[in-house]
């Protein structure tokens, strides 16, 4: 077989870095289709960036939750040191990986990091862990150096029907959708929802520029804000950004674009998880003038809440986005290019451009009609706590326990 092969050249002579990668990938986990469903008396793991503030970590966080939740007794393993992603830490007990030579994995890594996190922790070819690898990805075609990986997978769970769709074609292993379980927290004294009265009007952007400003389309959004209102009808916006000084070209694009607006707020931080949803909750409006999505976790989080989600109507986030529960906003699509650097589209990528001036009218419209407002934020909250209650991501682990929510396709 192809690893004990590996493993005898490992010890005949010393090997050169491209062939210890190759020793190193040869002995690694492969799929296999006719391995068992989940074993309740087989340890269950979710790995993944439990101290890191991006939306892979906080994947992570909400897988692990749903499934505590649910009565299971997963094992939280971090990879954040090991992806050079710490910049937090976790409320989650953290252990390692049990040595045992089977169990299931719940892997929220995507592919570029999957054989990495694989390779620390422990698992080989030879052992029998079920490994489910949990992939984000916000374009409609997927990256061909991504396909490789998946044989290292038994199966891959993806945000939305969106990425399903872009990988589904290319994939030979099981792709199932899997929305992420998103549970709103109760909100204490210290909290200051926004109420959908005559208060004045409180807009939120939020984006991480690591996983691309230009993408998110923030300036977009600051545009469709700025050109909505004046200074004299008392409405702000908050734009609250990750890793700005990465990007010295966008961080002076913003720094232009709201000078000399005093009503707008710039925050450039990683925020703990109870001051994040309180900047949430104290905003009418998650603005969103995306050009894709995978999901949109916090058009969602808002959602959940019972604020107002006003985005462009295209990729993962009509998920659980509608004109009964948000605000979709009109768009044309065109060819993927990100000036920034942050993604290289592959050939025929296609993303969403927003009509700026149909947003505009839309935002003007919310704010003087604040009842239908009030409805929107209300129908959001149910629709979340009702589809996006966690019991889809515990029916695909396990069928047998629940009726099953997702789709395999």
């Amino acid at each position: 077989m192809v690893f004990r092969s590996a493993r005898k050249m490992a010890g005949r002579f010393p090997p050169t870095a491209a062939a210890a990668r190759d020793i190193r990938v040869a002995m690694l986990p492969r799929g296999n289709p006719k391995r068992e469903g989940f074993n309740p008396s087989a340890p269950l793991v979710v790995a993944g960036m439990f101290r890191t503030a991006n939306g892979l970590g906080q994947a992570a966080r909400l897988g692990i939750h749903a499934l505590k939740r649910q009565g299971y007794n997963p094992i939280a393993v971090d990879l954040s040191d090991i992806l050079n992603q710490i910049d937090g830490h976790s409320e989650d007990a953290l252990q390692k990986i049990p040595s045992g030579s089977s169990g299931t994995l719940v892997l929220h890594a995507n592919a570029p990091e999957t054989r990495i996190a694989l390779q620390a922790l422990g698992l080989r070819r030879w052992h029998n862990w079920r490994i489910i690898g949990y992939w984000a990805w916000e374009l409609s075609e997927p990256p061909k150096e991504w396909l490789s990986i998946a044989e290292h997978l038994d199966e891959i769970w993806t945000p939305s029907s969106f990425v399903t769709e872009a990988f589904r074609p290319f994939v030979d292993i099981p792709i199932r959708t899997v929305a992420l379980p998103v549970r709103a927290p109760e909100l204490t004294a210290d909290d200051t929802p926004a109420r959908f009265d005559s208060s004045p009007l409180r807009c939120l952007i939020m984006a991480d520029g690591r996983s691309s400003f230009h993408r998110k389309n923030v300036l977009s959004a600051v545009r469709i804000y700025r050109n909505a209102f004046s200074q004299k009808d008392d409405t702000s916006l908050t734009v609250k950004l990750r890793n700005m000084a990465e990007y010295p070209e966008f961080s002076r694009d913003l720094t232009e674009a709201v000078r000399g607006d005093s009503s707008v707020t710039i925050i450039d931080e990683s925020l703990p998880d109870a001051r994040r949803w309180n900047l949430i909750a104290s905003h009418h409006v998650m603005l969103s003038a995306h050009r894709s999505e995978g999901f949109g976790l916090h058009l969602a989080e808002a959602m959940s809440v019972g604020r107002v989600a006003m985005a462009t109507g295209w990729s993962g986030n009509m998920e659980f986005m509608d004109a009964e529960n948000s605000v979709p906003l009109p768009y044309q699509l065109e060819a993927v290019n990100d000036p920034y650097g942050v993604y290289k589209a592959p050939r025929g990528a296609i993303w969403a451009k927003v009509d700026e001036d149909a947003s505009v009218e839309a935002i003007r419209h919310l704010n003087k009609n604040r009842d239908s407002a009030a409805r929107l934020g209300q129908a959001a909250a149910e629709y979340i706590s009702t589809n996006l209650d966690g019991a889809g991501y515990v029916s695909t682990l396990d069928p047998l326990r629940m009726g099953a929510r997702s789709r395999l396709i």
